[in-house]
């Protein structure tokens, strides 16, 4: 199952990205919006599943 250990990979790197530029945008306009919000949530749901796979696959 080394595939799946490289999705998970690929899911924390997608979840890191989306927080970090939900952060950025945050800090540019003083405020967060609707599609920050939503951009925030998914990105670290992405995150923590993908760190869950990752460990689940990991010894795979």
């Amino acid at each position: 199952m080394k595939a799946m250990f490289y999705v998970a990979l690929g899911m924390q790197l997608f979840g890191m990205a989306a927080v970090g530029l939900c952060l950025f945008a945050g800090i540019r306009d003083g405020d967060y919006g609707r599609i920050e919000l939503a951009q925030l949530v998914i990105g670290s749901f992405a995150f923590y599943v993908g760190t869950y796979l990752k460990g689940k696959y990991a010894g795979s």
